[in-house]
């Protein structure tokens, strides 16, 4: 049997189990006729249910137990976190790999979420000078982040705070202003350039003199390839630039870590936690005596951290956080023979240095990491590398990591002597992959090196900076490369390219196989609502053999697909048929592919319309694994108007007629796709009777997508005949706008009054009703749950924004819509409410300037402050109020509505201010 179908069925068994059912803990233990128990506070050997061990302990049961197996092990980790002072190692020479055909698991009790922890709590906090937080760490303490309660903080940073004129071994400054600052050597020069995000340390400041460390500055302005740095974007860590909620420093000196706190937080009853392992996990074996039959179930690995980039190379990134490690790395280390046929550098071309994985595999066979959680680290996550082959990952988060999110292969194993080198038949899939990259910003989702018949499919990769997945190695040709029969099939790709240019939903980069028959195949997959210029699907220098069918790109704003060849290289054999694309020609910037085919392709809307439905319900988590991406679910308010008679009357109280279409229930039947509207004139007005008087705090007037008012007011009566006006809107958008009530009022009839449209040609175009709202007034407090409650501005990468003159996060929840916030320096940025506790919210309502207004944004949930969910989007809005119902109810604390466009100067609303954001839903 040949290597491949070998590998291959092997895989396929893998598959079919997991397949079957979704992460079951139970299931496994009642199979198991082996099981030992652990637990954070274990004891003992017993290693049993009524007397757990640690998980040391239950480790070397398992080592002892593995030569003879006869059916598989099974350890049973009970809830807690498992705090590591060194690697959770599990090596097949150590005896932690299965034999004899079966399985060793480590999983989750029953209903339990065990953390396996790389970090150590920081206590001792002291709150100083300015509300300034500080502690105590132990001499040698390094770190680059830095947690409280489970929410990354930022190092301090802020703008060049002096000009800088470059100069071979760094700068000259304008000013003197940061020679006098504290620790000169810790402090970090940024720089986001195109696709990458470099950043290199300062050696010394004398005077206006700055010398920046090397090799890093060297290996980023010398390169003949690719892009270099020039001026720093921004500087970072500096005990000078701490001047932003949720920032910190650690002045290693004085072995103190200090800490300005958002709004609320209180550091000695929080958790915080810095990161004291590098790798958290590890798992190895050797080319004869792999680890085998290993498997992670119902697991969150956390607090991995890595400091490498913090010393003399700096981070020198030159595409997917590969690096430039080492003297003369930008003339020597990957070079190979591009630039010099009779000095060449070292080989294949492209042989960069990765970034390290948190948790790392080598020298596996049948690895099964199924329903686990990485989170909160400093390096990428998971690191597949040499000789790992038939493994399963499948129904994990990846979230709120430094680096890429999955690591699959390198850029080095081109063509390597021992073919088994190269990973083989491995499945990256069902996988939730969103907001990684947070701090080496060039990264990916899912990186994929040189691999062999992997399969990357059903996953979902949203809220990254730069590619969504990244596939194949080697900037260019490179002979001989072996890398052949990968798929990337039925993902989601959403909210990529959020930092970064020139990058892909899809991103390939060198030669896939030797034919079509055995290329790269790229299907089912559906990209949208990229951010950044590059392509939806990109194949870019060196890309062959290649077969793109039934993909969905659209809500892009770049091209939908083609790459750029490079000269005196092979680039082509692609096959793109039955795709819909919402830019249906190719673009080749460098000049046309060999060997194309166009067959059968179709364009789209911009809103994925064309797109056929199963294709979009398809790509992503698959059924069972869905629940991984769903916000958690909230209750709506009791709609007191649902099912409620109505009557349509022109403004004189004559009964109005009806647009054919229409009927009068549909303006409470709950369903917004209904909408009962006036014919013959342009202003009406819709009256609900409620059946009898209520207490009402606020209601909510849904209009449809192509008729609504920009301008109505709200009349309440209780009679029907006497009316009080007690809200007006001016200058509505379509949606669910709400109308809230200054003080509750007793009412049984609603009266909503159009004012504008009032003649052809307006916006608008004329007023609809899909659905009326009416909701009791709220006893514990305003029914707006963001009412003057503590905001925050990011911008898109996280960091703190800057705010134009006199604008505060503040001013956004301050009730008042002729005050307003907006950030400065970057188009593009989010603003984020705390409503201090968890709340059911339902409809989100976002006022701006009429001059100053994103034209797309999306609105995000988060329970924590630090996973989101991506709730709504709205791709068409202006100025005034912009009322967006969420499809169903969620369950968050933290509302952050991130603007989309305007991304650049001259687009139609200049850049988002925001006048207020009114939150409502069942308290």
């Amino acid at each position: 049997m040949s290597m491949h179908h070998r590998f291959l069925g092997a895989a396929l068994a893998v598959l079919m189990a997991a397949g079957a059912v979704a992460v079951s803990t139970s299931d496994a233990v009642a199979a198991s006729s082996t099981t030992f128990y652990a637990a954070p506070g274990g004891q003992g050997s017993a290693c049993t249910a009524a007397n757990p061990c640690s998980l040391l302990t239950s480790q070397g049961k398992v080592r002892k137990a593995t030569p003879s197996m006869s059916s598989d092990i099974t350890v049973v980790l009970a809830d807690g976190t498992y705090r590591l002072d060194k690697t959770f190692s599990l090596d097949a020479a150590a005896g932690d790999s299965a034999t004899g055909g079966h399985t060793v698991t480590y999983q989750a009790a029953p209903g339990a979420h065990p953390v396996i922890s790389g970090g150590q709590q920081v206590n001792g906090w002291k709150q100083g000078t300015g509300g300034i937080w500080s502690a105590n760490v132990p001499a040698g303490t390094d770190t680059r982040q830095l947690y409280v309660d489970g929410v990354r903080a930022n190092r301090a940073s802020g703008p060049n705070p002096t000009g800088f004129s470059r100069t071979a071994s760094g700068y000259t400054t304008s000013t003197t202003t940061i020679a006098g600052w504290h620790n000169p050597s810790d402090i970090e020069f940024v720089y986001e350039v195109s696709w990458t995000e470099v950043r290199c340390g300062v050696a010394s400041i004398a005077g206006t003199t700055v010398t920046m460390k090397q090799p890093c500055f060297d290996n980023s302005t010398k390169k003949p390839y690719g892009v270099n740095i020039d001026q720093p974007s921004y500087v970072e860590n500096a005990k000078e630039l701490l001047d932003n909620p949720g920032e910190f420093y650690l002045d290693k000196p004085s072995h103190t870590l200090y800490y300005m706190p958002r709004e609320g937080q209180d550091l000695r009853a929080a958790d915080v936690e810095i990161p004291r392992l590098q790798t958290v996990v590890s798992g190895t074996g050797t080319v004869s005596n792999p680890l085998r039959g290993l498997s992670l179930k119902g697991i969150t690995v956390q607090y991995g951290g890595w400091i490498e980039s913090s010393g003399p190379n700096g981070f020198s990134e030159v595409q997917a956080n590969m690096r430039l490690t080492g003297p003369s790395a930008w003339d020597r280390q990957g070079s190979c023979n591009r630039f010099s046929q009779t000095n060449p550098g070292t080989c294949p071309y492209g042989n960069w240095t990765m970034t390290p994985g948190n948790v790392v595999f080598d020298h596996t066979d049948g690895l099964s990491i199924q329903g686990d959680t990485f989170q909160h680290l400093g390096a990428a996550g998971l690191q597949l590398g040499q000789y790992v082959h038939n493994s399963s990952i499948t129904g994990n988060v990846f979230t709120d990591i430094s680096s890429n999110g999955v690591e699959v292969g390198n850029g080095a194993d081109a063509n390597p002597a021992d073919l088994n080198v190269i990973p083989a038949d491995n499945t990256i899939a069902d996988n939730w992959v969103h907001h990684v990259a947070v701090e080496y910003t060039g990264g990916v989702g899912i990186f994929q090196g040189y691999t062999r018949y992997d399969t990357v499919t059903h996953n979902q990769v949203n809220d990254v900076p730069y590619s969504g997945i990244s596939s194949a190695w080697g900037w260019g040709w490179n002979p001989g490369t072996k890398t052949e029969g990968n798929k990337i099939t039925n993902n989601l790709i959403f909210d990529h390219l959020q930092t970064h240019i020139d990058g892909g939903g899809i991103y390939v980069v060198g030669q896939e196989g030797t034919t079509l028959a055995n290329g790269l195949l790229i299907s089912g997959n559906v990209v949208r609502n990229g951010a950044g210029f590059g392509h939806s699907i990109y194949t870019d220098g060196g890309s062959w053999h290649i077969t793109e069918t039934g993909n969905a790109a659209f809500g892009n704003d770049t091209h939908s697909f083609g790459g750029s060849k490079e000269a005196n290289n092979p680039y082509g054999d692609f096959l793109y048929t039955d795709n819909y694309y919402e830019e249906n020609t190719p673009d080749w910037p460098a000049g046309d592919p060999t060997d194309l085919v166009l067959s059968n392709n179709t364009k789209v809307s911009f809103d994925g319309t064309g797109v056929p439905a199963a294709l979009l319900a398809n790509a992503g988590l698959e059924a069972q694994y869905k629940s991984l991406t769903a916000a958690p679910a909230g209750t709506a308010p009791k709609n007191l108007a649902a099912g409620k008679p109505v009557q349509a009357q022109f403004l004189d109280g004559s009964t109005a007629q009806l647009q054919p279409e229409s009927q009068l229930s549909y303006a409470t039947d709950g369903n917004p796709a209904t909408y009962v509207q006036a014919s013959g004139q342009f202003k009406w007005q819709l009256v609900v009777d409620l059946q009898k008087s209520q207490s009402l705090g606020y209601v909510t007037v849904g209009m449809p997508q192509p008729h609504f008012a920009t301008d109505f007011h709200v009349d309440v009566s209780t009679d029907g005949t006497a009316w009080t006006t007690v809200g007006a809107v001016h200058g509505s958008g379509w949606g669910t706008v709400p109308v809230d009530f200054a003080t509750p009022v007793t009412a049984r009839y609603l009266r909503i009054v159009t004012e504008k449209p009032d003649d052809g040609g307006q916006r608008g175009d004329q007023m609809a009703i899909s659905e009326v709202g009416a909701f009791a007034a709220c006893a514990a407090g305003p029914d707006n749950a963001a009412l003057n409650k503590p905001a925050q501005a990011y911008f898109i990468d996280g960091t703190q924004a800057l705010m134009q003159p006199n604008s505060t996060p503040a001013l956004g929840t301050d009730g008042n819509a002729d005050t307003w916030t907006q950030a400065t320096q970057r188009y593009r940025w989010s603003y984020q409410v705390d409503l201090q506790k968890a709340q059911s919210v339902d409809v989100v309502a976002l006022t701006m300037p009429a001059d100053k207004f994103a034209t797309r944004f999306h609105i995000d949930v988060s329970l924590d402050g630090s996973t989101f969910w991506t709730v709504t989007r709205r791709v068409d809005a202006a100025g005034g109020v912009t009322g967006v119902q969420l499809d169903q109810p969620v369950r968050a604390r933290y509302i952050k509505v991130v603007a989309d466009r305007p991304d650049d100067g001259g687009q139609t609303g200049g850049q988002m201010a925001v006048s207020e954001l009114a939150i409502y839903g069942s308290k």
